[in-house]
């Protein structure tokens, strides 16, 4: 027992440092920003801004690369590197208090081989990750569905990960777009330019109920696939794909992500979407519109099947609507606005973990003359799950021949009790501390944690930083 407590005292400790770090990097950064900015009128910056350079306050930027970059693209070769750090502390209500941290790095590296060896619309794609922390919401939230902290997912805890690898073609004048490799589902599909703009998972980098299910590989897992884009208008575009469905752990490229093997492959998820990009009126508000849906004929024991140990299976769907409308604009600056963001998806009930998922959400950029490139964003997630699932738990549950005990208990889908719905709220403001620095810190709240009423509403506080060297 003491040696319980002393690990925990050690291990609280830890991130007690990791989050103090967090909030001294947000600070000393900030407040150099606040001495850098005496330097620069507004006329100043809107000009390097219309001349196309970098602009010392732009967190979409890169802190050094950028340079390196304007000298390596007229030789077709791009290098990004990044990092992810996410603190969520509960402060109030689900299974305890305590803090974790997450964090990942990111290094990529983009040839087109047009510019390299003349291969006309050719290019290739490469990104390695470096993962580690812990996951908050399992750890004290007592919600293994949805995460406080988006950049926790897939399998933590690695030195090196091998995402994507694939190459990518360009036919008919840019019209037609095939890539073909090692992808993500996500990084193609159902893909919002804000959605990672947030902490929790239910956004991030989809609609959840989307992300949650086998078929649909979401960040940071890969898988082999093949998508085919087809431009109809300068505006919109029509895409589907095939992509092989293996379940986590044993599929997905493995822990290191170079078992590229298809033994765990169960099926194929076939996957189609129509986009259109829209500009409204003098103001060009822009709009980022998606309707799509997925089609996995993985064959899936159902919830029913699962309590009673029986052998009927089903295939798994889904679809999705996704708007990210500009309402007002705030200045002349690409998505410097104020966004309405509507998101809707929907899931088989015999199979999945989610039936509908409801996003609803706004988020402003620039809408602040003297920290143009500051953001506020809030969003409001509404889920309910599938009945057949709820009613395979509480079959679970009459079955015990002593009390309910969610401590001991393992219910289907990882609940601590017999699920229904749940709602979630997040409130964030994003700090644009200097060129490719972004520091946002973070408000979440669980109703129904884990869509059950086994704890209470959770309350937590985070910072999220990100870097673009």
């Amino acid at each position: 027992m003491t040696q319980k407590k002393t690990y925990n005292s050690i291990n609280q400790t830890w991130f007690k440092i990791l989050f103090l770090f967090h909030f001294s990097f947000f600070y000393s950064v900030y407040y150099s920003k606040c001495v850098f900015s005496q330097t620069y009128s507004d006329h100043e910056i809107d000009t390097l801004d219309q001349n196309g350079k970098s602009v010392p306050y732009d967190s979409d930027g890169e802190l050094f690369f950028h340079k390196l970059n304007e000298k390596l693209d007229p030789h077709g070769v791009q290098f990004a590197l990044s990092w992810t750090g996410e603190t969520a502390g509960i402060v109030r209500g689900g299974r305890r208090k305590g803090v974790d941290y997450a964090h990942q790095i990111a290094f990529s590296v983009d040839m087109d081989w047009e510019k390299i060896a003349g291969f006309k619309g050719f290019s290739t794609h490469a990104m390695i990750l470096n993962l580690a922390g812990r996951n908050a919401s399992s750890d004290y939230v007592g919600d293994s569905q949805i995460q406080a902290q988006e950049i926790y997912g897939g399998g933590y805890d690695r030195l090196f990960h091998m995402n994507y690898i694939y190459i990518e073609q360009q036919l008919w004048k840019d019209q037609v777009n095939i890539r073909a490799g090692r992808l993500s589902v996500g990084n193609e599909f159902a893909s919002s330019p804000f959605a990672c703009q947030f902490m929790l998972i239910a956004t991030c980098g989809q609609p959840r109920s989307i992300q949650s299910q086998q078929g649909f590989t979401p960040w940071p897992g890969t898988v082999w696939g093949i998508r085919f884009l087809f431009h109809l208008t300068k505006q919109s575009y029509f895409q589907l794909g095939a992509y092989e469905s293996s379940p986590w752990g044993t599929g997905k490229g493995g822990v290191a992500g170079f078992d590229w093997s298809t033994n765990a492959a169960t099926g194929v998820f076939i996957p189609i979407e129509y986009s259109y990009n829209s500009e409204f009126g003098k103001d060009n508000l822009t709009g980022y519109y998606h309707i799509g849906a997925g089609l996995d004929t993985s064959r899936f024991q159902t919830w029913s099947a699962q309590a009673v140990k029986g052998n009927k299976r089903d295939n798994r769907s889904q679809f999705w609507v996704m708007m990210d409308q500009m309402i007002f604009r705030n200045d002349p600056k690409k998505d410097h606005g104020l966004y309405l963001i509507l998101n809707y998806g929907h899931d088989s009930t015999t199979t999945s973990t989610f039936k509908d998922l409801y996003n609803v959400g706004f988020i402003n950029k620039g809408f602040w003359k003297k920290r143009p490139y500051d953001q506020i964003g809030f969003m409001f997630t509404y889920y309910t799950v599938p009945k057949s699932l709820k009613h395979a738990q509480k079959y679970q549950m009459t079955q015990l021949s002593s009390p309910f005990n969610a401590k001991v208990l393992s219910l289907l889908n990882g609940a601590p009790a017999a699920q229904t719905n749940s709602a979630l709220f997040e409130l964030n403001y994003g700090i644009s501390a200097y060129r490719g620095v972004m520091v946002m810190p973070v408000v979440e709240y669980f109703h129904h944690v884990a869509a059950t009423k086994a704890y209470k509403d959770a309350f937590v506080i985070g910072l999220k930083t990100n870097i673009n060297f």
